[in-house]
């Protein structure tokens, strides 16, 4: 059974969606992605010199009427997408609850899941944690197999510390095939733990998108004044803060920072990036948000 966000309304809106791709990628069939192979799709690519054998039905007459030469036109072969996404199901991602950030983070990965589905393209679902080895599905393709992606992403529950970079370097070794590759974490670690992690991905040229996922929680705490001990959820540690209304601004000026180096970081590097605060509506953030940044066609 499908999550409660995804409405028969919200199943339509998204079929009408195309992840887009800056790459091209060498696909295993036919499908609507560019490729640099040569083929017979309506993308017109290049001109080459006919040569005995080459269909007659892409002689260019008009070149021909003006050079008395017969040159056949070349077009991008068209093939299908693979999609990779990745979540976070480290201990951070159950704060404040995992109804209030792991599962909106696993509906961010589903919409784009069925996205990917609903085109006939090939979706692979990938939990990010440090225990229990690197857990992933099979390929996916075709609408029937969305009670599988839910049932995998939501059937975890995060928990432990997450080294970026190392989570995703162990289920990229299993990778065969380039794509897409989408990224959902909270990014709540240090630069000198994220851009290893992103620059990985890179490094097995892959198209990225970052979407980080906060909690209103996170973004605007109401702690009340006074001492607090502040355990951190992955490494236990924990941390004696007076907390007031200084205190207060300069969390949300430090996150703010951390937020900006992080979007900085994703721009110079070709990475569409984006921001939701899990109390922000699903569907506005889908379909504005997203094809605003470049996600969607």
């Amino acid at each position: 059974m499908l999550p409660s966000p995804f409405t028969p309304q919200f199943l339509t809106q998204l079929e009408i969606l195309r992840l887009r791709t800056r790459k091209e990628f060498l696909g295993a069939h036919t499908g609507s992605y560019s490729s640099p192979r040569r083929g017979t799709s309506l993308e017109f690519a290049d001109y080459r010199r006919y040569t005995p054998g080459d269909d007659l039905r892409y002689l260019d007459w008009g070149i021909y009427a003006r050079t008395d030469k017969l040159y056949v036109k070349l077009f991008r072969e068209e093939v299908d997408l693979f999609a990779y996404v990745f979540i976070d199901a480290s201990a951070s991602m159950g704060y404040p609850s995992r109804e209030a950030k792991y599962l909106p983070a696993t509906s961010i990965g589903l919409a784009l899941s069925y996205v990917v589905l609903a085109n006939h393209d090939h979706v692979k679902l990938h939990l990010l944690q440090e225990s229990g080895g690197a857990k992933a599905t099979q390929f996916y393709r075709g609408r029937r197999r969305m009670n599988d992606c839910v049932n995998f992403a939501t059937g975890a529950t995060p928990g432990g510390p997450l080294q970026l970079a190392a989570a995703l370097g162990d289920h990229l070794k299993k990778m065969r095939r380039p794509g897409k590759a989408i990224l959902i974490s909270d990014f709540l670690m240090p630069p000198s733990a994220y851009q290893p992690g992103l620059n990985l991905l890179r490094a097995f040229n892959l198209d990225i998108a970052a979407i980080q996922i906060l909690s209103r929680q996170e973004v605007d705490p109401r702690f009340p004044n006074g001492s607090l001990a502040l355990v951190d959820s992955e490494t236990q540690q924990e941390i004696k803060y007076q907390w007031n209304a200084d205190a207060h601004r300069d969390y949300q000026s430090k996150l703010a920072h951390h937020n900006a180096e992080l979007r900085s970081f994703c721009h110079q590097s070709g990475i569409h990036y984006s921001l939701y605060v899990t109390d922000r509506d699903l569907s506005e953030f889908v379909f504005a948000t997203l094809p605003a940044i470049g996600l969607f066609k």
